[in-house]
């Protein structure tokens, strides 16, 4: 076996904690191997600033780690069991789980509140539909919103006012030692948890007998057979985390016990019971339970939630029947695929740039382990951040950033990704670019004597360490680089070439120049276009060209206003 086993995981804080828990259990128990963190990002952490319930769930944060294994990029997967579908694609398997955390939800109050104080002028917070309807039955008329991003993100939402209390699981809080958030655990008569919430699992490989030796090492039987069974009642429901059912079991001695239940979204209709029996017969008597309750009306509950397809809704959106087409890079957090097609629209990815890692040579590596030499640390995009956490994990093994370095990033978007890691700025400048936010940093902060590390790409001028370096010492690292693509998709191609669509986005200089090497002058003359600002504007018009709509705001909202604005003037 390859000495250098790698354990896949998502990036955020909650995750990186799991995957470093399994890497401590398998190094205690096999120390003469190495075991290595492999960051790669999934759709759920992508798709941020919209609700679970309307894009699906199955497979949401595990698909893109399932790939890795299967390009032989990790070895192995840790999961939140409960985000894992309880069917597995062909070729992975379930190869263990360790000892179960905290199984509840837990409420979470600046002021220390518990749910029998909340009264209908709270706004409630959460992300499930599970824990939505339970609390509705508790109180029709409570207010619930939804929320989503990392625990981080949710509690400074809430702190500045996003909503008064936030109900989220347990287990996540308690091991990012943030118990102190906590204000109550709620019992599981009141609010019953998701199927197997709080249990750590590995996805391996099928077939691969050295791996599953390795991680059967770590393997906790008694919560193994437990969640089975809860997956197994999940199963049988044809059911994700985003319908409203839920269950818990529990063991003692020889006997097993699960509670389940089926709700309607509002908590109006609800259906729940519990079954008893050997813990040999675990799975067949939660499937039992799953099938009595589907027959005592949770068959019609679940149709009727299934039935609620936002997607019939689309005929009444203002982009509705409108082909976009976008040629920005394919990127981790672009939103702009959701909040078009939020409107109604039907986006084609046609990408003119791409984002890959640098080779970071030696000495840059050096600086991200002297980490703790810097007083500052700047981003200006989002790929900065990406890229830089994960050079930052290759080199050191986590993702953690010394308590004296204080961050700076530009825009919301890059505050976001930042937070996604479990941290805040320090600093947010405007939507502007270098120049604009050595600015306002300076004018806000006046750094004397500080030693200060830019993560940037490669393509990113001098502007912002010259404008930084005036008074200070300034250190660069490309983290990432931006080159043209090899090749462009030759059916998209082709349904421009056919007049088959209704805007084509361009998001930078370079996005239409590369464009414009991949198809024939000749089309360009026709092209119906739609710029992300006036710089990508200015060079359009350089070549020639006009376009048919400027965005006021350079960024993924602004141009989307752009294009509504653009339809509705028609």
């Amino acid at each position: 076996m390859d000495q250098t086993i790698r354990i896949g995981t998502r990036g955020s804080q909650l995750a990186l904690y799991q995957a470093n828990v399994v890497k401590e259990e398998l190094a205690r128990k096999f120390p003469e191997l190495l075991f290595q963190i492999v960051v790669i990002k999934t759709k759920g952490d992508k798709i941020l600033d919209v609700p679970l319930s309307k894009i699906g769930d199955k497979g949401l944060f595990t698909k893109e780690l399932e790939v890795a294994m299967f390009d032989n990029e990790i070895d192995m997967a840790v999961h939140s069991l409960k985000d894992l579908p309880t069917r597995f694609p062909e070729g992975v398997v379930l190869g263990a789980v360790l000892k179960r955390g905290e199984v509840r939800d837990a409420l979470i109050s600046s002021t220390k509140r518990t749910l029998k104080d909340l009264t209908i002028s709270d706004i409630i917070a959460t992300s499930s539909l599970r824990r939505k309807a339970q609390l509705l039955r508790l109180n029709k008329d409570f207010n619930i919103v939804e929320i989503r991003g990392n625990v981080n993100t949710r509690i400074r939402k809430m702190e500045e006012g996003y909503c008064t209390v936030m109900v989220m699981a347990g287990a996540g809080l308690q091991r990012l030692g943030m118990d102190q958030y906590i204000s109550e655990l709620i019992d599981i008569d009141l609010v019953i948890p998701a199927c197997s919430q709080g249990a750590i699992a590995i996805e391996i490989r099928e077939n691969d007998p050295e791996i599953s030796k390795l991680v059967d090492a770590i393997n906790d039987k008694e919560t193994l057979l437990a969640t089975d069974a809860e997956r197994a009642f999940l199963r049988t429901l044809e059911g994700g985390c985003q319908i409203p059912v839920g269950s818990y079991s529990s063991i003692v001695g020889d006997q097993f016990e699960i509670t389940g239940f089926i709700s309607s979204i509002n908590g109006a209709e609800f259906i729940q019971d519990k079954a008893v029996g050997p813990i040999s017969q675990a799975v067949g008597l939660s499937e039992k339970l799953a099938e009595d309750l589907l027959s005592r009306g949770g068959r019609e509950i679940l149709k009727a939630i299934r039935l609620d397809d936002p997607f019939e809704k689309r005929k009444e959106l203002p982009l509705y029947g409108k082909t976009i087409i976008s040629t920005r890079a394919l990127e981790t957090g672009d939103t702009l695929p959701d909040l078009l097609s939020a409107q109604g629209a039907t986006l084609l990815s046609l990408p003119m740039i791409e984002i890959k890692p640098s080779n970071v040579p030696p000495g840059d590596i050096e600086k991200i382990k002297q980490l703790s030499s810097y007083d500052w640390l700047f981003f200006t995009s989002r790929n900065g951040v990406a890229n830089f956490f994960k050079l930052l994990i290759d080199s050191t093994g986590n993702s953690e950033l010394p308590a004296s370095l204080q961050v700076a990033v530009v825009g919301s978007k890059t505050s976001s990704e930042l937070e996604y890691y479990g941290y805040k700025p320090a600093f947010t400048g405007k939507e502007h670019g270098s120049a604009e936010m050595a600015a306002e940093f300076l004018a806000s902060i006046n750094p004397q004597n500080k030693k200060i590390l830019l993560s940037l790409g490669n393509l990113a001028d001098d502007s912002l360490k010259n404008a930084l370096g005036i008074n200070n010492q300034v250190d660069r690292i490309d983290v990432y680089e931006t080159c043209q693509p090899k090749s462009a998709d030759p059916m998209v191609i082709k349904q421009i070439s056919d007049g088959n669509y209704d805007l084509i986005l361009f998001t930078s200089p370079s996005t239409f120049h590369h464009f414009s090497s991949f198809v024939d002058t000749g089309l360009l003359g026709d092209l119906k276009i739609g710029s992300i600002g006036t710089t990508t504007s200015k060079a359009i018009r350089e070549a020639g060209f006009e376009p048919l709509m400027t965005a006021k705001m350079s960024n993924t909202e602004g141009l989307t206003e752009a294009i509504l604005h653009f339809y509705k003037q028609q």
